[in-house]
């Protein structure tokens, strides 16, 4: 009688798990969500709250048709809601998927764009307990050749032909070692123009790959490096070019010579420093010369 009742468990394991696979098929798109630790719960009211806020300033007839879908769900059986929390089975990484079946005109690259704005434009406090929070066009299940059919609809829809946009690849991997970095490359390679090169320091786009287990979320994100790789935390600031000191252009650098001695007075032009590594303060002395660098 025990062993018929544990063949019935592994039954309905395999059976479950079956269900969990079939369903990974399906496209999802959303948002991929990190937070603080120990604080997933919070993160995911926090992002219900921001993007319901801005689906009700950008698309008022989507956030209509979602108040009327919550008055018409009395019954807990076959609830139709516009997000839903997808498990990353990760902690501190979140993704809320938005219903595109019912909900069809909101796209979460146009949403990302407005929440950013106001988060370094305005300098307004969006989130609390949310850190990043990246748009994601496609989720699937984690496969090269699912990746390669839906990374071309980014590339087309995104790199033109009529000027070279550089860009680099953020390659992210979890749980798993099926899929590597170098095979991701190599078949973003092969489907970008070689007019369009890779930069990582001012790339136009970076084309996000993450890989949790056996889904796959990417995207592709203009302004990466600007926005502080999409945090929407409140002090985020974007990289602004008057934060970087000018570099006077007369040849002639200071070069700072490090001198070993045991009495401060042999050296000239004593400089006192602290390391910003280390939770002391720390003295070295250092003679400047002038060199020209021609």
């Amino acid at each position: 009688m025990q062993q018929q009742k544990n063949k019935k468990k592994k039954f309905q394991k395999h059976q479950r798990s079956g269900q969990q696979q079939a369903q990974s098929d399906f496209l999802y798109s959303g948002f991929l969500i990190t937070c603080d630790k120990n604080r997933e719960r919070e993160a995911v009211k926090e992002g219900y709250q921001i993007i319901e806020q801005y689906v009700e300033q950008i698309y008022p007839q989507e956030s209509q048709k979602h108040e009327k879908l919550l008055e018409q769900n009395t019954n807990t059986k076959g609830v139709v809601k516009m997000l839903y929390n997808f498990d990353t089975k990760v902690k501190c990484v979140i993704f809320i998927r938005i219903n595109t079946q019912e909900f069809p005109t909101i796209d979460v690259d146009e949403l990302s764009r407005i929440i950013l704005s106001d988060v370094y434009d305005k300098s307004q406090q969006v989130a609390r307990y949310i850190y990043r929070m990246i748009p994601i066009q496609y989720v699937f299940r984690a496969t090269l050749e699912e990746f390669k059919k839906h990374a071309e609809f980014l590339v087309n829809k995104h790199f033109q032909l009529d000027r070279p946009h550089p860009w680099f690849l953020i390659f992210k991997t979890r749980y798993t070692d099926k899929i590597n970095k170098q095979q991701v490359l190599s078949i973003l390679q092969g489907l970008i123009e070689p007019l369009h090169y890779q930069d990582w320091q001012e790339p136009e786009f970076v084309f996000f790959v993450e890989v949790n287990g056996a889904i796959m979320y990417i995207n592709i994100l203009p302004k990466y490096h600007v926005f502080r790789e999409y945090s929407i935390r409140k002090g985020g600031q974007p990289v602004l070019d008057t934060d970087i000191p000018e570099r006077k252009n007369n040849f002639v650098d200071k070069v700072v010579k490090k001198v070993r001695c045991q009495n401060e007075q042999e050296v000239k032009n004593a400089i006192s420093i602290q390391d910003p590594n280390s939770d002391f303060q720390k003295k070295e002395f250092f003679e400047e010369q002038d060199v020209d660098l021609l």
